[in-house]
């Protein structure tokens, strides 16, 4: 793929997932834990509530870029494949996925 095809498509995935998805995305990539656990330290430090990144979560599930377990099945909350070429495409160095939160 060109380097104008890469910006195009990190443009269109910054454009697709929504600042919640990103941190949600980059946190299950950073450590190794259920995502309940995540999500719940996520809500504490930027002050989202916990029904809004359980949302987000489920949704990025869906899409298929984290997997995690349930209640009948506990497992750490990790990112598939395609959740890595996503975040390949958008890491900025080594600071990990760019977020944007509007001012």
């Amino acid at each position: 793929m060109s380097t104008g095809g890469v910006a195009d498509l990190r443009n269109l995935i910054l454009r697709t997932l929504n600042d919640n998805q990103l941190l949600i995305l980059n946190g299950v990539a950073r450590s190794r834990r259920s995502m309940t656990s995540l999500l719940r330290e996520l809500s504490e430090e930027w002050g989202i509530p916990l029904s809004t990144l359980k949302l987000n979560a489920r949704i990025l599930r869906e899409l298929n870029l984290v997997s995690y377990g349930s209640i009948h099945d506990k497992r750490d909350a990790r990112v598939e494949k395609l959740g890595s070429f996503v975040l390949g495409l958008i890491e900025d160095g080594d600071d990990g996925a760019l977020i944007r939160f509007a001012d």
